[in-house]
């Protein structure tokens, strides 16, 4: 066999072999870490369609579990004059519509809370939501923001 020849070979290898490493390394990085959740408000038929139809909006929601929601405390007064306080917070649920704030309170303190429950989800711009009797508010990034998380 030619040397040349073999070395084309092992160059070709080698290069499948690089391809190879980075393409497993992205399924990792890619991996839906919060499943669970989406499944949860979802059901398993709607996630196992958006794996093939919109698998970049799994992403997404799997990063918005971890990144995209927050209830923050502000000081007395912020946002009262720019923002209609919500008493109650919107479900996705079929069966309820809404809860009060001390029961979302409540949910958001949990170690299990899922914010993909209530009827916000990131957009292009930060979305800000004053909570009717307490100095909260829910607090959500951009779309961009997440994904770079």
């Amino acid at each position: 066999m030619d040397v040349s020849l073999v070395e084309y070979f092992l160059t070709m290898k080698s290069i499948i072999t690089t391809t190879l490493f980075i393409f497993i390394c992205g399924i990792s990085f890619s991996q839906i870490n919060h499943e669970d959740k989406i499944i949860e408000v979802y059901g398993q038929e709607w996630y196992s369609r958006m794996q093939v139809d919109a698998p970049d909006l799994l992403v997404l929601m799997d990063k918005y579990v971890d990144h995209g929601f927050s209830v923050r405390t502000v000081s007395e007064g912020k946002y009262d004059a720019e923002l209609v306080p919500l008493e109650f917070i919107p479900l996705v649920s079929k069966t309820e519509t809404a809860i009060t704030v001390e029961q979302f309170l409540l949910e958001a303190a949990s170690p299990n809370f899922n914010p993909l429950r209530y009827q916000f989800f990131s957009t292009k711009d930060a979305q800000v939501y004053k909570l009717k009797g307490v100095n909260k508010i829910i607090y959500i990034i951009p779309q961009e923001s997440i994904l770079l998380k």
